[in-house]
Formats: C-alpha cells, sequence, structure tokens
C-alpha cells in the first residue's frame, strides 16, 4: 500500500511540475513583530522623542536588570528631558557610586549640581570625569564653566572687603559677559 501512495506522490509531482500549475511565492512580509533588544527600543523611543514610552521601557527592564548602567543612566536622562530634575540628580548620583568609572555619569552629575548652584560639588564631578577620561572635551568646558563661576565667587567676596580697588572691580566687570556664556546660573 505504502508503494502505491509514493507513486501518487510522485505522479502529482510530476504532473504539477509539467502543466505549469506549480507556483513559487517569496514571502517579503512576515505577520509578526519583531522587535529589537530592549536597548535598542529604548533608543527608538528617545530618537522619536517619546520620553515617557523610553522612560516606561526603561523601568521595565530595570525591574529584571536593576543594575544595567546604560538603563539607569538613560532613565536619569529621560528624568531630566521630563523635568523631575531631582529624580534625576539621585539617580545620577546612586550610579556615580555604583560605577564610579564612568566618565559621562560623573559629568552629568556634575551638570545637574551646578544647575543647583552646587558648584564645588559639581567641580568634584567635573575633575572626576576627567581621571577617568582626560580627553573628554565636554567635561573639559564644564569645569572651565565652574572655574569661571569659582572666580566670580572670590571676587565677589574679594569686592566686599575691598570695593574700592579697582583693578579687582575691572575684573569683575571683564568676567560679567563671558559668564552670560555659560549655562549655570551660580
Amino acid at each position: 500500500m505504502n508503494f502505491f501512495v509514493s507513486i501518487f506522490r510522485l505522479a502529482f509531482v510530476v504532473i504539477v511540475v509539467f502543466t505549469g500549475n506549480f507556483s513559487v511565492q517569496a514571502q517579503t512580509v512576515t505577520g509578526q513583530n519583531h522587535k529589537g533588544t530592549p536597548h535598542e527600543e529604548v533608543q527608538k523611543s528617545m530618537q522619536a522623542r517619546d520620553w515617557f514610552n523610553a522612560l516606561n521601557q526603561v523601568d521595565q527592564y530595570l525591574i529584571n536588570q536593576p543594575r544595567d548602567p546604560q538603563m539607569r543612566f538613560w532613565r536619569a536622562r529621560l528624568l531630566e528631558q521630563l523635568n523631575q530634575a531631582d529624580e534625576a540628580l539621585a539617580t545620577y548620583t546612586t550610579l556615580a557610586q555604583d560605577y564610579p568609572e564612568l566618565p559621562e555619569v560623573q559629568n552629568n552629575l556634575g551638570v545637574m549640581l551646578a544647575a543647583q548652584g552646587n558648584v564645588d560639588e559639581a567641580r568634584v564631578a567635573f575633575e572626576h570625569a576627567l581621571r577617568n577620561n582626560p580627553d573628554y572635551a565636554t567635561a573639559h568646558e564644564n569645569l572651565g564653566d565652574i572655574f569661571l563661576h569659582l572666580a566670580q565667587r572670590s571676587y565677589d567676596n574679594a569686592s566686599r572687603l575691598d570695593g574700592s580697588n579697582k583693578t579687582l572691580n575691572n575684573k569683575i566687570t571683564t568676567l560679567q559677559p563671558v559668564l552670560q556664556l555659560t549655562k549655570l546660573t551660580p
């Protein structure tokens, strides 16, 4: 019986091939939606400026992978975008404690500290970033901004002590336009 079934199948294939009723179609689209890795999906959301969705994706991922430094970094950046500065600062702070070797974390922590007027703490964060990566141009620029604000603070203290010092007053006047170029508000 198997012999006859095999012959029938072979005959069917031969008939289909020779009669031209045989067709092949390439499938170009599947009904499945293939997602990338969680990191790729967060990046897509961030590129689309969909901050809430990206933060939700990050938070969901961090439930099972709470120590992932990239996702934690993105979480802090997203919180900044959503104007949740206190939570962003807390996230950067714990991330900097857990991964002190990451210069980007130290730099962003310094930026947040500087924005809050914590110039001395910001200086420490920028210096830490530069110890980890001496070629980090952004951290150098940010540290330079901090030094300008530290100079202003010192000049203001000196002026209170000796307001008649013309050289000091010239320095203060000269420094003012440069301070306007920095993003830091003392």
